[in-house]
C-alpha cells in the first residue's frame, strides 16, 4: 500500500468517505467527506477535508498550488471553519517558508484558519549508515570540501533569509506609490546581494531577481493584485526556483 493509500485509509477509519480525486500539476488533490451526527445529519450536513498530497518535498510550486486550488475550494463548497484543508507530503516541509506563501496567497483568515500540514515519517537513517557517511567525508579532498561548503553557503541564501531581509527593510521616508517603494527596496537589497531588475519571462515582467529567487513588490495590494499574482508566480516558476 503506497502512503497516500495509507493516509486514505486512515480517514476512511474515521467514517470519510473519497468523492474526489484528481492529477494536478505538482501533486494530487482529494475531497473526503464524513456526515454529521444528530440533527446535523438530517440536514445533511458533513465535514469536509480538501487533502493535497506530494510524493517528495514540499517547495514554491506545490505550496503555490495547494494555497491557490484550496482557496477556490473553499469558496465553491462553501467549506467553514469545522472543515480542512490539508498539505500532505511524503518528504519535508519548509514550515517558514509555507507560512511565508499562505500569509502572501491567502488573504482571507477564515480560510487561512482552517489550513494545516502533515509531512510523513521519514526514512529513519541507521548509526551504521551515518558512520559511512562520515568516513566518506573524511576521504574527500580539501577542494571537494570547499566545494560543498560554498554550494551549502549559497542555497542558504534562500527565500527564507531574503524574506527576513526584507523584513527587516525600513523604508528612509515613506513612499508614495509603487514605484518609490521598488526603488528605496532594491537599493538596500543591493547592499547584501547581485540582484537585476525588470526581467521578463513569457511577457511578464519580474521586478527583482536574486539568483534564482525572484521578487514581486506590490504597494497597497488590492484582491484584485492578489489575484493576479498568482498567474505571475506561475509563470516565473517556470523558470524560478523560488518568489517572494
Amino acid at each position: 500500500m503506497s502512503q497516500l493509500e495509507n493516509v486514505i485509509d486512515k480517514y476512511r477509519k474515521k467514517g470519510f468517505e473519497v468523492k474526489q480525486k484528481r492529477t494536478l500539476k505538482y501533486g494530487r488533490s482529494m475531497y473526503l467527506v464524513k456526515e454529521k451526527g444528530g440533527l446535523s445529519r438530517l440536514l445533511g450536513a458533513a465535514y469536509g477535508i480538501y487533502l493535497y498530497f506530494v510524493d517528495g518535498d514540499s517547495n514554491p510550486r506545490n505550496i503555490t498550488e495547494f494555497l491557490k486550488e484550496y482557496s477556490e475550494f473553499y469558496d465553491r463548497e462553501n467549506f467553514d471553519a469545522g472543515d480542512r484543508g490539508i498539505f500532505v507530503c511524503s518528504g519535508k516541509i519548509d514550515d517558514e517558508l509555507f507560512r511565508e506563501l499562505m500569509k502572501s496567497l491567502v488573504r482571507d483568515n477564515e480560510i487561512a484558519s482552517t489550513i494545516r500540514t502533515k509531512s510523513l515519517a521519514e526514512e529513519v537513517v541507521t548509526k551504521k549508515r551515518k558512520k559511512i557517511i562520515e568516513e566518506e567525508r573524511v576521504k574527500e579532498k580539501i577542494t571537494e570540501r570547499e566545494i560543498i561548503r560554498r554550494r551549502v553557503t549559497e542555497e542558504s541564501i534562500s527565500v527564507r533569509s531574503l524574506i527576513n531581509r526584507i523584513r527587516r527593510f525600513e523604508p528612509p521616508r515613506r513612499p508614495l506609490n509603487e514605484k518609490q517603494l521598488e526603488d528605496m527596496l532594491i537599493s538596500n537589497l543591493q547592499s547584501f546581494y547581485d540582484i537585476k531588475t525588470q526581467l521578463t519571462y513569457e511577457r511578464a515582467r519580474i521586478d527583482a531577481q536574486i539568483g534564482k529567487i525572484g521578487i514581486e513588490i506590490k504597494y497597497q495590494p488590492s484582491s484584485s493584485d492578489f489575484d493576479r499574482l498568482y498567474g505571475q508566480i506561475e509563470k516565473y516558476l517556470n523558470y524560478l526556483d523560488s518568489g517572494s
